[in-house]
């Protein structure tokens, strides 16, 4: 990002990771005098807020376990307006200590902070752990708009709508009446005997003697005659296994190992604990869906998670990181009925056995035993910036390369992203005395990989 238009004399503290505001992806920068906020798609600066005039920072924690910071800042016009900043899940609670990274350089540069009353210790979010809607203390909303009814007013300046309430209980007395209803009718049924054969017929005799019409003589036998088969409907053709049906909104997660994880939009959730291709419905429309998946081996197989409308991808994540987690947001619109893939036949593979080529990537470094570096590995080109403690340093090269980091402790940022669209993995490591502490990579076409990492 090099429109901050930062001045001569101001440095950069700290760089966020994604922030969630009002729905919409954003990136925040400290530096020494403000608080910049970098739109995620444009690259553009959205808003720059002067520490000075922050009257409020507060710490705390939404429905979702997200943490996240509320600034409050005064209006020229009098009143004030709110900004909700919510740090999206991070592995081992990074996101917590990004929040904390924030809060602590606004109350380095004294603007009035306060921890929400009456919070336990902000919990790292677990993946197992099922999501307890209870309201948080203050009564603050998520930050995150409700689906499907939401509204945005201004740029950053949204309000977010309430969870709608949860449906009473029925009451007791209901309950006790309906099974004395079922009780009567049962003894009912016991009591009353059921007509047979000749009660009917005596009741239709006695019908037709007060009515005065005779009944019809029988007819005399005849010939016995052949049923006719009657037609039958032919059942749909069901769709081959892994197929997402053209009509709905469904999730689509294909993995040879295990994986499990959680499906989420609104107040719905799914939990997912299986291995190999599966399909699942989602029942929701018009709203952000979360979808939070994690291999359990060790293996590099590769973990694809796929969010479909209408038949159709709306966006796809994949992961052959060992123990890798694929976590996605994805905004979706009406539910649309599109058209559902063919039934085809699985076709025949012939396999002709090759001699392997030399590896496309030999690996070509050495990691120094003291001191802390970054090694990006990739056969074609990549850019993006490392930024040891908030000092960004930009990233255009190609091919195996060890940057080292001047720093003993404090916080790495890495955000690099592939220059063409092929499937070679791009791969970055932290190393810390010659041991590795945190590695990422993707070999989506045109992916990026974003490391945040505590020295």
């Amino acid at each position: 990002m090099d429109n901050l238009n930062l001045d001569d004399n101001e440095a950069v503290m700290h760089t966020t990771q994604r922030l969630i505001i009002n729905g919409v992806s954003y990136e925040g920068v400290f530096t020494d005098s403000r608080l910049i906020l970098v739109n995620t798609e444009s690259r553009i600066p959205a808003e720059n807020i002067p520490f000075a005039s922050i009257a409020l920072a507060v710490a705390d924690t939404n429905k979702l376990y997200e943490p996240y910071i509320r600034l409050t800042l005064p209006l020229p016009e009098g009143g004030t307006r709110d900004i909700i900043l919510i740090y999206i899940h991070l592995d081992a609670g990074r996101n917590v200590q990004n929040r904390d990274k924030g809060m602590a350089i606004l109350k380095d540069h004294d603007v009035p902070i306060r921890i929400a009353p009456n919070q336990p210790p902000f919990p790292t979010r677990s993946i197992h752990e099922e999501l307890d809607p209870v309201i948080p203390v203050g009564g603050l909303a998520s930050g995150r708009p409700a689906a499907p009814e939401w509204t945005v007013y201004g740029m950053l300046g949204g309000t977010t709508s309430p969870l709608p309430e949860e449906p009473k209980p029925p009451s007791p007395l209901v309950t006790i009446l309906s099974i004395i209803l079922i009780i009567a009718l049962l003894i009912g049924a016991m009591i009353v005997p059921i007509p047979g054969p000749e009660d009917k017929a005596a009741s239709s005799g006695l019908a037709g003697g007060k009515s005065g019409i005779t009944p019809a003589p029988s007819p005399a036998p005849g010939p016995a005659t052949t049923p006719v088969p009657v037609a039958t409907a032919t059942p749909e053709v069901p769709l081959p296994p892994g197929s997402v049906p053209g009509k709905g909104i469904y999730a689509k997660i294909m993995c040879p190992g295990n994986y499990t994880g959680f499906l989420s939009a609104g107040g719905w959730r799914m939990d997912v604990n299986s291995s190999g291709t599966h399909v699942y419905q989602l029942p929701v429309q018009d709203t952000m869906i979360t979808a939070f998946i994690e291999k359990l081996e060790g293996s590099s197989d590769p973990l694809e998670v796929g969010i479909y409308n209408g038949g159709v991808p709306v966006e796809r994540q994949e992961t052959t990181k060992p123990g890798g987690i694929v976590e996605m947001h994805v905004s979706v619109g009406p539910a649309i009925a599109g058209t559902a893939l063919p039934a085809t036949a699985a076709p025949t593979v012939t396999i002709t056995p090759v001699t392997p080529e030399p590896t496309a990537f030999p690996v070509q470094y050495s990691i120094p035993a003291t001191g802390v570096w970054v090694h990006v590995a990739y056969p074609g080109n990549y850019t993006g910036t490392l930024s040891p403690n908030g000092q960004r340093q930009e990233i255009n090269a190609s091919g195996d390369r060890i940057y080292q980091m001047v720093m003993k402790n404090g916080t790495i940022d890495a955000v690099l992203e592939k220059a063409d669209g092929s499937a070679n993995a791009l791969a970055v490591e932290v190393y810390k005395d010659g041991t590795v502490i945190d590695l990422a990579n993707t070999t989506i076409p045109l992916g990026s990989v974003e490391i945040h990492t505590r020295i």
